[in-house]
């Protein structure tokens, strides 16, 4: 068994299944992440989230902070994030 899947999602630690860090504009699709740390100031091209509804979070600089969803694709058009894993 993969010892990230021996780990049960609702008990795991924040960024114990990985993380990715992403300072590029490289599209990252089929993820299944909780949580984005903004590290330096982000401007998103894409922002997929399952169950969101309202204005798209793209196309404008977000400050460092967390953004926390049920993430499913991500491109950047600027910034430095770290992606936190479900």
């Amino acid at each position: 068994m993969d010892p990230i899947e021996s780990i049960p999602q609702e008990t795991a630690a924040f960024g114990q299944r990985g993380v990715i860090v992403e300072t590029g504009t490289t599209a990252i699709t089929g993820i299944m992440a909780y949580a984005i740390q903004i590290l330096s100031t982000a401007n998103f091209a894409t922002l997929t989230e399952s169950q969101k509804t309202g204005d798209a979070m793209t196309g404008f600089d977000i400050d460092p902070t967390i953004l926390y969803g049920d993430f499913t694709a991500i491109t950047l058009t600027s910034g430095r994030i770290r992606i936190y894993l479900k």
